[in-house]
């Protein structure tokens, strides 16, 4: 049997990235890209569409992410999928959800914010 899982993506941050660390102290952030697709119905009225991918974004690339990225920024995200199951409501209702996991996370606005340049400078310092 061939498995394969393997994700690219490239789209629009919906909101500004927050750092949070788990109880062994891994930095972690979730991204919310929107992928905008484009297309021509078959009356010739154009239209777009617009699909909403959660990034669950580890280590180092997390925190290069709170850094450098806010809401419309530019990304371009390898990655691959995960199904994270929980149970809510005293483990009576079982929830599921699919996102990317990120392996890499390019930054892809060709101008970086100025006020980002600033923080990244004064917290290496």
């Amino acid at each position: 049997m061939v498995a394969l899982n393997k994700v690219y993506i490239a789209g629009r941050l919906t909101r500004n990235p927050e750092l949070r660390k788990t109880p062994n102290g891994v930095a972690v952030t979730d991204l919310l890209i929107a992928l905008n697709r484009d297309f021509v119905t078959q009356s010739g009225e154009k239209q777009q569409e617009v699909c909403f991918v959660d990034v669950v974004v580890w280590g180092k690339q997390a925190e290069a992410c709170v850094n450098a990225l806010e809401t419309s920024s530019s990304v371009l995200v390898e990655g691959r999928l995960q199904l994270d199951v929980w149970y809510a409501n005293g483990g009576k209702d079982k929830r599921c959800k699919l996102r990317v996991a990120a392996e890499r996370v390019q930054f892809l606005d060709r101008k970086p914010h100025p006020e980002k340049i600033t923080e990244v400078a004064n917290s290496s310092s």
